[in-house]
């Protein structure tokens, strides 16, 4: 019998702050910038060791439109292969990823009111 561990506590401590963030969201590249901060927190909460990494190791799956993806380096240093083969850590980041791609596909489609909210009119 193998045991299943569960980050679901680590979970629901981030989910609230990354739901904030992506309500504050103002363009696609805010999206992808508080994925990443918000895995990272998340990674570093739950590992022991975790390699350096940046912003290219953790990014949204803009290939295949949906999902993750982590680096080759990341999952290997920091041991994540075998850890999301023995907990809910997979599904944790693909429901984070699914939050990330509703906001990313709301401001891609409505982009002129993304540049409104960045660079404001004045007199409007």
């Amino acid at each position: 019998m193998t045991v299943q561990l569960s980050f679901s506590a680590q979970e629901q401590e981030f989910r609230s702050r990354f739901r904030g963030m992506m309500t504050q969201a103002e363009s696609t590249e805010d999206v992808k910038k508080f994925f990443y901060q918000t895995v990272r927190d998340l990674l570093a909460d739950i590992c022991d060791t975790l390699p350096v990494f940046n912003i290219q190791d953790i990014q949204l799956d803009l290939e295949q439109g949906e999902g993750y993806r982590l680096s080759d380096g990341l999952m290997d240093g920091a041991g994540l292969r075998d850890l999301m083969q023995k907990s809910d850590l997979d599904a944790i980041l693909s429901r984070l990823s699914e939050n990330a791609w509703s906001r990313y596909n709301h401001l891609e489609t409505k982009p002129a009111k993304s540049e409104q909210k960045i660079n404001p009119t004045p007199g409007f």
